[in-house]
């Protein structure tokens, strides 16, 4: 019957939108990318690249660094080479280490079926002076080569709606 059609039409049209607002009110991100590290064995030659390009050098953006792996991994900490390539060129270049595990052996992001995912905040409230093509290159530096029980890592930049002043 047409009322029938119209009710389920109406329906519909309720629950696309629905989704289309909570859909909107998630982070935004200018990138976000993952990339599976071969048989869970990071490699100091395997360093992972991620390229995105930065148009609003006003905005402000939280960097993030993904990580999925063993809940056996052997040590609470990972040490990473962190290369960043800007547009012109130039590169600077820092060592960090993240915390995968607290002092207790607790997992810092959450875990199931023997695998964790945490995301670590990076940089807060970062900018970027120049538009065009960064490069971010994450380079396994810890004291083990290949490092077992590290599965995916990745990369994201979020836009925090704020600008720089």
């Amino acid at each position: 019957t047409p009322n029938t059609f119209l009710n389920m039409l109406s329906r519909s049209i309720f629950v696309v939108l629905i989704a289309i607002f909570m859909a909107s009110c998630g982070p935004d991100y200018l990138f976000e990318e993952e990339k599976k590290i071969a048989d869970g064995q990071w490699t100091y030659r395997d360093t992972l690249d991620f390229r995105f390009t930065v148009t609003d050098t006003a905005q402000l953006y939280n960097l993030f660094a993904d990580f999925e792996y063993a809940d056996t991994f052997q040590t609470h900490n990972i040490y990473l080479k962190l290369h960043t390539r800007f547009p012109d060129g130039k590169r600077m270049t820092r060592i960090r280490s993240f915390d995968l595990f607290d002092a207790q052996g607790n997992s810092a992001g959450k875990c199931s079926g023997h695998r964790c995912n945490t995301r670590i905040l990076l940089q807060d409230k970062a900018y970027f002076n120049l538009q065009g093509e960064y490069m971010i290159t994450l380079e396994q530096f810890t004291r083990r080569d290949p490092l077992p029980g590290v599965n995916v890592v990745g990369l994201a930049v979020e836009k925090t709606g704020a600008l720089r002043r």
